[in-house]
């Protein structure tokens, strides 16, 4: 599969989400409620709109996804796809246009981790696409992501996960005096505007999140010359699928240091 077959199935993805927004008033009622997690409607639609898409360009694959789990389209699998199919739903029932839909493609179909993924493509509602290829950089709408948004800032930006837990760690507290704090509710996207220097880093604390949230984000970051570490600052390689995953992903080894240091 082609880095452009990706990207498209991404976006005629985010067409159907989009068009079921529009015209479903239930969009986000509950299906499935679980520990860490809930199904709604609008996850399932976008399921079905991967399966479709895959169809119809003659693509077998094994999927791994948040609402439906382990299944295959198709006979004979050629690749992996892991795939979140609405990060930031609750986002997207409370109407704020700030979700996305990622999928991460792996030759390899048993056993891949994070460092087999050699694909990425994540489209958000405003339609824009990320995207990169193992070894050949990170792109945005087809253009190489470089550079800060918006130049210089006094204090780092970062997106701060530490809620819904018995305990947020002294460290965040600390570092939220040296911070400007965000959490926009959607790890992926977040991830992709470290990866554009929109923010500066992004940081879970909560051991919450699973691989399908970030498989397709962490290779877009880490082509953009980016890291995503444990909490402790080790390489993140995890299964695809791993969960109660904890993060810091950054593009700037200073302030990483500074997160790791803070947090120990």
């Amino acid at each position: 599969m082609k880095i452009e077959t990706l990207c498209e199935i991404t976006q005629e993805i985010r067409d159907i989400i989009s068009e079921s927004i529009a015209s479903t008033s239930d969009y986000g009622e509950l299906v499935t409620v679980r520990p860490r997690d809930i199904t709604r409607k609008i996850d399932l639609v976008a399921e079905n709109a991967l399966d479709e898409a895959l169809r119809a360009r003659e693509i077998s694959a094994r999927i791994i996804s948040e609402e439906l789990g382990d299944r295959t389209v198709g006979r004979d699998p050629e690749v992996l796809l892991v795939f979140d199919p609405v990060d930031g739903s609750t986002n997207a029932t409370c109407g704020i246009p700030f979700f996305c839909t990622s999928l991460a493609l792996s030759e390899k179909t048993r056993g891949a981790s994070f460092n087999d993924v050699t694909m990425a493509a994540i489209t958000e509602i405003n339609n824009n696409t990320y995207s990169a290829v193992r070894g050949g950089g990170a792109f945005i709408n087809g253009r190489e992501i470089t550079g800060r948004m918006g130049g210089a800032r006094p204090k780092p930006i970062i997106s701060i996960y530490s809620y819904g837990v018995k305990r947020i760690p002294d460290g965040v507290v600390e570092l939220g005096r040296e911070v400007v704090q965000r959490t926009l509710g959607s790890i992926a996207l977040e991830i992709c505007f470290v990866a554009e220097k929109r923010i500066d880093g992004v940081i879970d604390t909560r051991g919450h999140i699973s691989s399908y949230d970030i498989m397709a984000s962490q290779l877009i970051l880490r082509e953009a010359g980016g890291e995503l570490t444990d909490l402790d600052g080790r390489p993140l390689n995890r299964d695809a699928r791993a969960t109660s995953i904890e993060l810091i992903a950054t593009r700037d080894d200073r302030l990483h240091s500074r997160i790791v240091k803070l947090l120990k």
